[in-house]
């Protein structure tokens, strides 16, 4: 293991080599044993009390930690003609403990902790390549209570904005031959990441959530909501899907679906706060 984290943490630049050394022999002890305590995974005292003095340490950044991961990632990237850049956003929630400052309220709001947002990539074929991106924010108890006030704000001003984000870091570090497809559970369906502009070999895969109106590109189209849409017989289009699931049993199925794909024109919604103009979008189903 310690020979994995030494190649994985190769870029990492701490200040002083001894640091460094601390950091492999930390991922290393924390990766074999990923449910143990730090006593438990670190083997010894010495080494407990090391794992513990290199995060006190004002010296190490995590940002320090983050870059050589991600130098690690873009390198094996690098080598793929198709990379899967999954985007999901999770919580840490440390409310048992409450000597830790500076945490913010989470989805329950009676919890607290930290709210984190990662793009982490794969090869087409499912192989990890690592996390490209990570935005870690808490939220400031002042908003609590106040939800139904974020339609009155500009996309840059809403949390929902990290998804954007998200796609303009991997746009930019991901090399422009490479074809990157962004992957999203519905809460991704936002109107503006839709109509990002997205440099040429960026595609998006959303699961959609909101019945937007939209419009076909045959002559004369009418406006419809989208489930209605996706209930008409034409299609632009289908490609055979094959996907293997493994049951608990280990034993692995594969199933076969076909998808059929609509192009459609999709505009903005009323409560839109900004200038963004009609985009186009494809919208699927499937059947085995």
């Amino acid at each position: 293991m310690s020979d994995w984290a030494a190649a994985e943490l190769q870029y990492a630049d701490l200040g002083d080599v001894r640091r460094k050394k601390r950091l492999i022999r930390l991922v290393s002890d924390l990766a074999a044993q990923p449910c143990a305590s730090i006593p438990q995974a670190s083997g010894n005292w010495a080494a407990t009390q090391g794992a513990y003095d290199f995060w006190s340490s004002p010296h190490v950044k995590a940002s320090s930690i983050v870059q050589a991961h991600q130098t690690s990632t873009l390198n094996r990237i690098k080598a793929e003609a198709v990379v899967i850049a999954i985007q999901d956003t999770t919580e840490l929630n440390f409310t048992h403990h409450p000597s830790k400052k500076g945490m913010g309220y989470l989805d329950n709001s009676k919890s607290s902790g930290l709210k984190v947002h990662s793009v982490f990539c794969s090869s087409a074929s499912g192989i990890p390549l690592g996390v490209l991106h990570q935005q870690v924010w808490t939220r400031d108890p002042a908003f609590l209570g106040k939800k139904h006030q974020r339609h009155k704000k500009d996309i840059q001003d809403k949390e929902s904005y990290r998804w954007l984000t998200a796609l303009q870091a991997t746009q930019t570090l991901i090399p422009p031959e490479t074809t990157v497809v962004t992957v999203a559970d519905r809460e991704a369906d936002i109107y503006e990441l839709l109509a990002l502009p997205r440099r040429p070999n960026s595609e998006l895969i959303i699961r959609a959530n909101h019945n937007r109106c939209v419009k076909s590109t045959q002559p004369e189209p009418q406006v419809q909501r989208l489930q209605q849409a996706r209930r008409e017989r034409y299609a632009n289009g289908s490609t055979y899907l094959g996907i293997e699931t493994t049951s608990r049993a280990s034993n692995s199925n594969r199933h076969s679906h076909t998808a059929d794909y609509h192009r459609r024109i999709t505009t903005p919604p009323y409560s839109s706060t900004s200038s963004t103009p009609s985009t186009c979008l494809y919208t699927g189903d499937s059947s085995t």
